[in-house]
């Protein structure tokens, strides 16, 4: 996988990975790492990729991933980091058990995730943003339609229309039900309901479309 250059001057900032441009350097001199003409670091070929990969132990990968995450996450939060968000939140999701245990990151991290999705549907990469929403769901606290009520409802609209938008039907009538279920009025539920009834016709069931209209 290709590194750029913004990433690098990101971490070169903390002091984890202060040194990490002259290793970069570095391997670039043993021939292991080259810099393309678009300005991205890439292994020579994918087996030095696994190579290097494969020195940090197994039980040790998803915290080095989890850190790599939260300390571009601390660099980068309030900037507009352009696609480097996706690279930001992915990492930082290998530690969803950690994320878990600690409250004070579970909003955070479900808002980075949700800002990735707005970003891939930005580019019209619905599949992808689905991904982000339903990850930055699973990070709200078991309470959230309570607690962050706004958050709650604009993630799982934002859900909902994404797996729509990547044919996972399914997926799309179980978030839209769990909105109408759960918003507190009729206004926020509205949006739910209309394309609950748009997926109801465009798969052939009108009769569950005029029960829903009929339920409102």
């Amino acid at each position: 996988s290709n590194t750029n250059e913004s990433v690098i001057g990101y971490l070169s900032e903390s002091p984890e990975y202060a040194g990490v441009r002259n290793g970069l350097e570095g391997a670039i001199s043993e021939g292991f790492v080259e810099l393309n003409a678009e300005g991205s670091f890439k292994f020579v070929h994918d087996k030095v990729r696994e190579a290097a990969y494969n020195l940090t132990p197994d039980r040790d990968k998803k915290q080095l991933h989890y850190n790599l995450g939260k300390t571009l996450y601390s660099i980068c939060e309030g900037k507009d980091v352009g696609n480097t968000i996706f690279l930001i939140a992915s990492q930082i999701n290998h530690g969803k058990e950690f994320i878990e245990t600690d409250d004070t990151l579970r909003i955070p991290v479900a808002k980075l995730n949700m800002k990735a999705g707005e970003k891939a549907l930005d580019g019209c990469d619905h599949k992808m943003a689905y991904f982000y929403f339903l990850a930055a769901v699973s990070f709200l606290p078991d309470d959230s339609w309570e607690s962050s009520y706004d958050l709650s409802l604009r993630l799982n609209v934002l859900m909902a229309r994404a797996a729509n938008s990547s044919c996972q039907y399914d997926e799309a009538e179980l978030t839209l039900q769990r909105i109408c279920k759960r918003a507190r009025c009729l206004q926020d539920k509205l949006p739910a309901y209309f394309l609950l009834v748009t997926i109801f016709l465009s798969q052939g069931h009108p009769n569950q479309g005029y029960a829903t209209c009929s339920s409102i």
